[in-house]
């Protein structure tokens, strides 16, 4: 009898495998356990597109992939190339204004990643186009569309891209073929942007049964916001690994969510987090995880991976923060280059406005656009954005080295990544609000971009919160200074940069007493919290000052901007069928 349960238990889980690897489209190995078992697997799971693969089952590499079937070559130095993109992507999202809810938004994104214009590998092999993108969409309207198109390209593909192994890497082909949407499941309830990168989702190792275990064991844990978490079939989520009662820390798991009939599976349960003041385009959901059991293939396993029970590291390259936040820095320079775009097109259109405005003045009819302290935010706003501009396409150049080479960006270049991010967003918000307090009743109006000004302040805190960045880059700094010794602090003193060494040790001397008690170091840093972001400005300028410039690819920004949607459909979840397949 025992002998007979076990045999049922084995059989159970080895249906339950075969399920879930069609529901992952993991075809051959699917067919092959149930001739094993004996048992038909039904002809709606087999003919689902494929996630998950291992070599036996790949039929291209990823190599062959990126040769074969991904986007056509881009040249980013050829002006024509640039433009004839250029107008086919804008061609592709020309239905984004009229897709007002998540359900129309996730279909448009579906036909754009079908279409193949932007392939999933682009920010490897074509990173100018990935982030062109981005600007573009901008250029259009900074809506809900553009978190959607970052989440799908940036934080799932990407992920995938940066921390899967060659035949993880490789499943994208036949998920970008299909159109299935995924999203990036970090942030919890209780660890939001203004938390850092704490995880207490967890994914524990069953040797038992060679399956790891995710779960969330408790409502604070749960993931939270989560873009494109309603919408979407696949998943990427950041949990803490446990093997053998033992933490690796944060790790990434590649997960479907829902079936072919687009019903979350057993153990998902998703909550839509609501309607929104902006962006109700887009779906943001809340996710909690009940004992989910995934397949060993589910680890993306470019740098760890659990083998003979015990976890293994495999590359030089271990696993940490700047590993597992890759996307995060890819996101953050595609979210300030956004929000300048987005900025910029507010003063185009503003000025083209004001430019037709006739008031009356003292000497008689003058043009709004004549008035000085509007000819005054216009000049002032043009040299903050060009600024702004070019030292984040030289950021953008450096990045796209790291990404064509597959390397992990320096402690210098994911310094510059937050600087851009902290400091492109801070001079959108600032330059948008000095526009709008100058051109009176126009600011109140639709279809002047000022409608989309509350998208800035979720660039803000999106990819990274900007006081948690400051923090970082402060943090850094006094760490810099401690490794550096006296003698690097005495140099400092008398280099270019005095003011910075001097604010980091004062800083430091400030901080000392609290030593490791972490109770007194929060209420130091409590008390001192000025000098913190004020050493963090410094930074901040000191990059700027230094940093390379460079120039975007497509030049010149131009004014496209689409009047946004005043309104949505708010039942929209009863037009959303089932996933594409």
């Amino acid at each position: 009898m025992h002998s007979l349960r076990l045999a049922n238990r084995v059989a159970a889980r080895s249906v339950r495998h075969i399920e879930h690897f069609q529901l992952l489209g993991s075809r051959a190995i699917a067919n092959t356990a149930a001739r094993s078992l004996g048992v038909h697997v039904p002809a709606v799971l087999r003919s689902q597109a494929s996630l998950l693969s291992t070599a036996r089952s790949v039929e291209h590499s990823d190599q062959e992939w990126t040769a074969s079937a991904a986007s056509p070559p881009f040249d980013p130095s050829d002006e024509a190339t640039v433009q004839a993109w250029t107008e086919r992507f804008l061609d592709a999202v020309r239905d984004v204004p009229a897709a007002t809810d998540p359900a129309r938004s996730a279909a448009v994104l579906r036909e754009l990643v079908k279409s193949n214009l932007l392939s999933f590998t682009d920010m490897r092999d074509a990173p100018e186009k990935f982030f062109l993108a981005h600007r573009l969409l901008a250029t259009v309207g900074l809506g809900g569309f553009g978190v959607r198109f970052t989440v799908q390209f940036n934080l799932f593909a990407g992920s995938i891209v940066g921390l899967g192994g060659p035949e993880q890497v490789a499943s994208l082909r036949d998920i970008q073929a299909a159109g299935q949407l995924g999203c990036f499941l970090l942030t919890e309830a209780q660890a939001g942007v203004l938390s850092g990168l704490i995880v207490e989702t967890t994914c524990e190792w069953d040797a038992g049964t060679q399956e790891f275990v995710l779960h969330t064991p408790s409502d604070k844990a749960a993931k939270n916001w989560i873009s494109q978490g309603y919408t979407a079939e696949r998943g990427v989520v950041i949990a803490d690994l446990v093997i053998g009662g033992e933490s690796h820390g944060p790790h990434a798991f590649l997960l479907s969510m829902r079936d072919a009939e687009g019903q979350l599976l057993p153990g998902i349960t998703v909550e839509d987090m609501g309607t929104k003041t902006v962006a109700n385009d887009l779906d943001n959901a809340r996710v909690w995880f009940d004992k989910v059991r995934l397949p060993k293939d589910a680890m993306l396993n470019k740098f760890a991976d659990v083998r003979e029970d015990a976890y293994v590291q495999t590359t030089d390259e271990r696993m940490r923060i700047e590993v597992i936040g890759q996307r995060l820095l890819t996101g953050r320079l595609a979210i300030a280059e956004a929000a300048l775009a987005s900025c910029r097109v507010l003063h185009l259109r503003t000025e083209q406005y004001a430019r037709g405005k006739v008031c009356n003045g003292l000497a008689g009819e003058v043009r709004l656009s004549e008035m000085p302290q509007l000819k005054a935010v216009f000049r002032e706003s043009e040299a903050a954005l060009e600024q702004m501009a070019a030292f984040t396409a030289g950021v953008e150049q450096r990045l796209n080295s790291c990404l064509r080479a597959g390397t992990i960006p320096d402690a210098d270049l994911v310094d510059a990544i937050a600087v851009a991010k902290i400091r492109c967003i801070d001079v959108a918000l600032e330059r948008a609000h000095a526009l709008r307090k100058e051109v009176g009743s126009y600011a109140l109006m639709h279809a002047t971009g000022f409608e989309l000004v509350d998208m800035l302040l979720c660039c803000k805190f999106a990819e990274g919160d900007s006081r948690i960045l400051q923090q970082k880059l402060t943090r850094d700094r006094l760490k810099a200074l401690q490794k550096g010794g006296a003698a690097a602090a005495l140099s400092g003193l008398l280099g270019e940069h005095r003011a910075e060494v001097f604010a980091a040790a004062n800083l430091a001397r400030k901080l000392q007493p609290a030593g490791r008690d972490v109770a007194k170091l929060a209420a130091a840093m409590d008390e001192h919290w000025r000098e913190i972001y004020d050493l963090a400005e410094m930074i901040a300028e000191r990059h700027i000052r230094t940093g390379p410039r460079a120039a975007f690819v497509e030049g010149p920004s131009v004014e496209r901007l689409t009047p946004a949607a005043t309104g949505f459909d708010a039942d929209w979840k009863g037009k959303l069928g089932a996933p594409v397949a």
